[in-house]
């Protein structure tokens, strides 16, 4: 019933999304290239390996979804 889409960057960041099998596999890897991108830009690079939610403030995050989840709606 879901796939999981994983993408793993050269610098070694990685993303998930988990989702059901009508969603489209494209905007999966849209969305993880995104965040990624953002989240490197916004988090330094010493912070990956030890961050985390209570070290680690990404705000972006609920925004991508909402959007993204809006948009394979009208697809």
């Amino acid at each position: 019933e879901y796939l999981c889409h994983v993408y793993v960057r050269s610098d070694g960041l990685a993303g998930v999304v988990i989702a059901d099998n009508e969603y489209p596999q494209r905007v999966c890897f849209t969305l993880l290239d995104k965040v990624l991108d953002e989240f490197s830009r916004q988090v330094s690079k010493m912070d990956w390996p030890s961050g985390s939610p209570a070290t680690i403030s990404y705000s972006a995050l609920d925004g991508y979804l909402s959007k993204y989840q809006v948009q394979t709606s009208r697809t």
